[in-house]
């Protein structure tokens, strides 16, 4: 009898592995063509058609959009997070948001490809940021759910692979084809690669919690209130200013690449006065850096177990990296620039997720807080496109450069005083 239980208990986690790895390959396409939509509309497509729209005014357009953008993106992290912890059913938690979400966004980057006019953009583009961000919160929150926190450190830079890929396929994508057959394309991509991970790598049912008999609901403020119970934790709390400090960062620079290029650098100056193509060469380069990183970071972190010392160290990179700028706006100096940032932020993003885990303080509500964390990379998407656009106006871009050294110092410097993760 004792041979048998062994047996079984042996044959049960044998099954466990392999469902674990397989889901582990399957988020790894899923979480690529998520920051392939991101990524090649924002850093390719979308300045692009900015400018065929308004080429006068395409700073304060692009601004406007993405900070209009930013605002849904924070809404959609929430959401996604937040009801895909309530949803019940034989398709699980997480599946039914993940399809829906996916959908959708592929009819709205086919939609998007048409436009003509500022407002039909920002318009378009606010739905699609929501909807890919619901996307985003329903799919980080598989990481608490699913994958034991041995295992993390793998899992994070498993998704955190997703971005460097992603990026090299999207910019190449939006440099090499037209822009409706570019979209489209990744609205197709995010579909496939979602309908391989519902389907090859099911989540179990999720069923209803246990209702108390006579149990009154607390009044709808006293709920609201409870959201942010997360905020009650130290750890909690100083992960998510550092995260976005970070994101401060990071989004005060790439999201103006294209315009740096033109005006900074100079396009006259670039690899055959081609601007889209330099834009392709430069994060194409930078992405490979990034690989590199993230591929060996997620794999010494379950080794050593020390995320934050790993992810404290990154952000210290990063915001030695934008300095370069600021003192030589040249080709050279940019190139050298976007590998650094790749090579550190490639590490930050393979810990990243597993440290953001690692503080979560409530297991029945991890979707929801692991979406206030995520909501703080979008949040300071909200601030970044004024507040670069404004810069950059008034000031110049070296001083842009110096803004997300300063915040990227910042963000480091708080990860080291988080207590509970060494």
């Amino acid at each position: 009898m004792t041979a048998s239980i062994a047996l079984d208990a042996g044959s049960a986690a044998v099954a466990e592995t392999r469902v674990r790895r397989r889901l582990l390959f399957l988020m790894f396409p899923a979480a690529t063509a998520m920051f392939a939509v991101f990524n090649g509309i924002q850093q390719v497509l979308l300045p692009g058609q900015v400018e065929e729209i308004d080429s006068a005014n395409k700073i304060a357009n692009l601004g406007m959009i993405m900070g209009i953008c930013a605002v849904t993106s924070v809404f959609g992290l929430l959401a996604g997070g937040a009801v895909s912890d309530r949803t019940v059913g034989r398709w699980g938690r997480r599946a039914p948001s993940l399809a829906f979400s996916a959908i959708v966004a592929a009819i709205l980057t086919v939609a998007l490809g048409s436009v003509s006019t500022l407002m039909a953009l920002t318009l378009g583009m606010a739905a699609l940021w929501f909807v890919v961000n619901y996307y985003q919160g329903a799919l980080t929150a598989i990481l608490p759910d699913r994958i034991p926190l041995e295992h993390r450190g793998v899992t994070s830079s498993m998704i955190a692979l997703g971005v460097p890929i992603g990026v090299i396929v999207s910019v190449q994508l939006g440099a090499l084809v037209e822009r409706p057959l570019a979209l489209a394309s990744l609205g197709l991509l995010l579909v496939l690669t979602t309908a391989a991970l519902l389907f090859l790598a099911p989540e179990p049912p999720a069923h209803a919690p246990v209702a108390v008999a006579d149990t009154p609901q607390p009044p709808l403020l006293v709920r609201f209130i409870g959201f942010f119970d997360g905020f009650r934790s130290f750890d909690f709390t100083i992960a998510m200013i550092a995260r976005m400090l970070m994101f401060f960062s990071i989004f005060s620079v790439t999201a103006y690449t294209y315009y740096i290029l033109q005006d900074y650098v100079g396009t006259k100056n670039l690899p055959s006065g081609d601007i889209k193509f330099s834009v392709s060469l430069m994060i194409t380069i930078q992405m490979v850096a990034c690989l590199v990183s993230t591929a060996i970071s997620g794999w010494l972190v379950d080794r050593w177990q020390k995320p934050k010392l790993f992810v404290g160290i990154s952000s210290i990179g990063i915001a030695v990296a934008f300095a370069i700028p600021m003192f030589s706006p040249s080709w050279p100096a940019m190139l050298f620039m976007q590998t650094s940032v790749g090579f550190f932020f490639g590490a930050y993003m393979a810990i990243d997720l597993a440290l953001m885990s690692l503080v979560l303080p409530d297991p029945d509500n991890e979707g929801r807080d692991m979406a206030l964390l995520s909501a703080a990379a979008g949040l300071p998407q909200i601030l970044t496109p004024m507040f670069a656009a404004a810069v950059i106006a008034n000031i110049g871009y070296y001083a842009l450069f110096g803004a997300g050294a300063l915040s990227a110092l910042a963000a480091g410097v708080l990860i080291f005083l988080i207590r509970s993760v060494r």
